[in-house]
């Protein structure tokens, strides 16, 4: 089968996390603060990125930067991982649900003037695929925005779109740069002090070791911080994150250019976008038969992510139609575009898509 995901780690990882064991210092520590520095250089942004242990973390930790309190609303998409929204729910907050664009996946704008009450408090926008959300509509309601950029990696610095207030990327096993697990939020400037705080109880780890039994606590945080084997991982994976970025970017203008399918709607390059995953859409009724039909050609397919306004525990929050969602969830499926692939694997891919 070709595979749709693969980990990709370097060589030399393993002989950095032996490098920390035996350090005896595996908690947050020098590593995590080596990788920060890396991170900010390689980000290019005007904050420093602040390192936790998943981008889940990451949006929690945003929201509480934020503020958001029990009763009070958060504006997101149902077309996502769950991580997106389960922080909010946490917080006693209840979800209003935008509507999406039915093809690239991202916030519809047009969708959420409807739900803004005096109970919002934030918006948090998805950048499914790798493909930026129009922020500059989204920061037009005067809501903080937390952007949820699981899906990307930033390693232009031409990138001169509109970004959200509050960043989080994830460095989960099979993201572009992987951790094992963990993520980093880039919150706005005079928020960083307060993140650093909150993503440890609420102590300054810059106090030193004696930081436990001599400092006040001025707010109760959380046990969020990334630790020095997942740094020392990251340290040693940063380097290749940027050509994985550019394999998955040139295998999908491939597939962009050479599938020819009437049944097959795919969305339009984004010159932009990292293209972790690559979704097209089946229509006239044919993802089922899509699905099954790349599996007998040893072609390894998913949706990646199923709606999620129609679990148990959110059910709930739904109120609105939302077409968009609707048709993105009966049409959409991604194929493998990943660094793997050699070029007789995209030649066979669009082969078999093709004679669908």
């Amino acid at each position: 089968m070709i595979p749709q995901f693969k980990v990709k780690m370097a060589f030399d990882a393993k002989e950095m996390v032996a490098e920390v064991l035996d350090s005896g210092f595996i908690g947050q520590g020098p590593r995590v603060e080596e990788f920060e520095d890396i991170l900010w250089n390689e980000l290019g942004s005007s904050v420093r990125p602040v390192t936790v242990n998943s981008c889940t973390s990451a949006i929690d930790l945003a929201l509480d930067l934020i503020g958001v309190k029990p009763g009070d609303e958060v504006i997101s998409t149902p077309q996502t991982c769950f991580a997106s929204q389960v922080g909010a729910m946490h917080k006693g907050a209840t979800i209003r649900w935008a509507d999406i664009d039915p093809i690239t996946g991202c916030m519809d704008s047009n969708s959420i003037e409807r739900l803004i009450t005096d109970k919002t408090k934030a918006i948090i926008a998805v950048n499914w695929a790798g493909r930026y959300c129009n922020f500059t509509s989204l920061k037009s309601f005067g809501l903080p925005v937390v952007e949820d950029a699981a899906h990307c990696w930033d390693v232009f610095n031409d990138n001169t779109c509109e970004r959200g207030d509050y960043i989080c990327y994830s460095f989960q096993a099979i993201k572009f740069l992987t951790t094992g697990d963990g993520g980093i939020l880039i919150p706005p400037k005079d928020k960083e002090e307060d993140a650093r705080l909150l993503r440890w109880y609420g102590l300054d780890r810059t106090k030193g070791q004696s930081f436990r039994c001599t400092q006040n606590i001025k707010e109760a945080g959380f046990k969020y911080q990334m630790n020095d084997i997942a740094a020392g991982i990251g340290i040693k994976n940063i380097p290749h994150a940027k050509q994985s970025v550019l394999d998955h970017r040139k295998n999908s203008k491939f597939l962009i250019d050479y599938i020819r399918n009437d049944d097959i709607i795919i969305p339009e390059w984004d010159e932009n976008g990292s293209y972790w995953i690559f979704s097209l859409h089946v229509i006239n009724g044919r993802k089922n038969e899509f699905l099954e039909y790349m599996k007998n050609n040893s072609i390894t397919v998913s949706p990646v992510h199923y709606r999620n306004d129609e679990y148990d525990c959110t059910i709930k929050f739904r109120e609105f139609d939302l077409p968009g969602v609707n048709q993105f969830s009966d049409t959409q499926v991604c194929i493998p575009n990943g660094w793997w692939l050699t070029a007789d694997e995209l030649d066979y891919i669009v082969e078999k898509i093709n004679e669908f």
